[in-house]
């Protein structure tokens, strides 16, 4: 029985001398499948359509050059690798090349020998890219949307959301009050991005007066101003291809404000001190605690800056809206939050359901923030390895204790919120188990340490599949 064919690699060339592409397939022979583009908008629309193995382009094209080909069709799928095949070859060009993201550059006149290793390489790079991805994808899917915990109805509207509009390149505003998780929301959406290997940086907008805030932003020239020995590039430089995150973006005064949006509509700075615009290849995430709308009517925010901003608004729950999350939150502050030594002391593994009933009745104006400083000082505390209420500090003006029987904000009782957020950690120590164990409810059994008798019974009422 004879060996089955490798499989063929599409390769896309593009050039205007419609005997290119075909001069190609004939010195990369049967192994490769050699399709034609005769412009870089042609191109563009193949590889929207088309999935190929390497793509080979010139560089000198009537529409659109090389060089803007590369940078978009980078940005569309980073994983293609792009050879450049031009009789326009000079170091000051395949440098640009190389830097948009070009994986090798060829000239017309090299031999059959050296097209084909290019291309071999290049496909061979570009099939273990994607193969990464994929495994890194996998990676991303076993283990959730990075740190954000949370199994309530709003929490997973939330992730679902977030891993929707995190490959795209659309503007986020973040919403929600302090000590939410705005900035961990942001750096996740960063993570599942396309963008995810380039920089992710985060700035306070609140904490520089507006002129040292345009300079952090935008950068400056040496001598722009007072104390500017040296010039510095910004951070939107310092972000280019990647992520910038512009936290309390309510706090920015006017002037600056004026400039941002103008960042926004042209994708170019121009440093303070500076002649020229600078391109910045940017996506904006921005938060706040702040009603922008109400700012707006007020005329404190630039309504065309807010809706800039605002291409897909997110807002976190604060966490009394999402009480029945506390249990899965506990357990991960404390598996995080372990100090690497302890003095001999154990340090808590978990909360008791008395400890949680007194949690879950306090309203948390601080957040996650603040219950991880209470947990904190809780665990110090601690004689064992559960956090039992006499380890609580009293919460606000008093004791945090609130009778069964008393309605919370979300209108359930609170034993039934205690219930509920049990059930929850239940279900996902369940599935846990299963997944460690192959699927196989005996194994499973075992690390949950209970029968498989009862095993069985929860698969049931929870309707877990196996």
């Amino acid at each position: 029985m004879s060996a089955a064919p490798s499989p063929t690699r599409r390769v896309l060339v593009v050039d205007d001398e419609p005997q290119i592409p075909r001069l190609v397939g004939l010195l990369l022979g049967d192994a490769y499948l050699v399709e034609p583009a005769g412009s870089a908008g042609d191109a563009l629309a193949r590889l929207e359509d088309t999935p190929f193995d390497v793509v080979l382009t010139d560089l000198a094209m009537p529409d659109l050059d090389g060089i803007e080909l590369i940078r978009r069709a980078r940005r569309r799928d980073p994983d293609t690798p792009i050879v450049v095949f031009t009789g326009q070859a000079s170091v000051e060009t395949a440098v640009q090349a190389m830097r948009e993201g070009a994986f090798d550059y060829l000239r017309k006149t090299s031999s059959s020998q050296e097209l084909a290793a290019a291309v071999e390489r290049a496909a061979t790079h570009g099939s273990l890219a994607r193969e990464v991805r994929r495994l890194r994808d996998e990676v991303e899917r076993a283990r959730g949307v990075h740190d954000i915990v949370g199994q309530s109805p709003r929490m997973l509207e939330l992730m679902t959301l977030v891993a929707r509009i995190a490959p795209s390149d659309a503007s986020v505003l973040i919403l929600g009050e302090s000590g939410t998780g705005k900035e961990l929301l942001a750096r996740t959406l960063h993570r599942l991005s396309l963008r995810r290997d380039a920089p992710f940086v985060a700035f306070d907008c609140s904490a520089l007066a507006p002129s040292l805030l345009e300079s952090e932003l935008f950068g400056h020239e040496r001598g722009a101003f007072t104390g500017a020995a040296r010039a510095r590039r910004g951070l939107f430089r310092e972000a280019h291809g990647g992520t910038l995150f512009l936290d309390e973006i309510g706090d920015i005064a006017p002037e600056v404000q004026n400039k941002l949006l103008r960042v926004l509509q042209e994708r170019e700075i121009k440093p303070v001190g500076g002649d020229n615009f600078v391109k910045v290849d940017v996506r904006i995430l921005a938060a706040t605690n702040k009603d922008l709308k109400a700012l707006v009517a007020r005329g404190v925010f630039r309504e065309d800056l807010y809706f800039r901003l605002a291409v897909v608004p997110l807002e976190v729950p604060p966490l009394r809206e999402r009480r029945e999350d506390l249990p899965l939150l506990c357990g991960h502050i404390l598996a995080r939050r372990r100090p690497a030594a302890t003095g001999g002391r154990k340090w808590p593994q978990r909360i008791s359901p008395a400890a949680l009933a007194q949690l879950a009745a306090y309203p948390w104006p601080g957040n996650i923030r603040e219950l991880e400083n209470v947990l904190a000082r809780a665990a110090l505390l601690s004689d064992g390895e559960e956090i039992t209420p006499a380890d609580l500090p009293p919460l606000a003006t008093g004791e945090i204790s609130t009778p069964a029987g008393v309605q919370l904000a979300d209108g359930r009782p609170l034993k039934q919120i205690v219930a509920d957020a049990s059930r929850a950690v239940e279900r996902q120590a369940i599935r846990d188990a299963l997944s460690k164990s192959d699927g196989s409810p005996s194994k499973a059994a075992r690390l949950l340490g209970i029968s498989r008798a009862s095993l069985y019974n929860k698969l049931k009422e929870y309707g877990i599949a196996t």
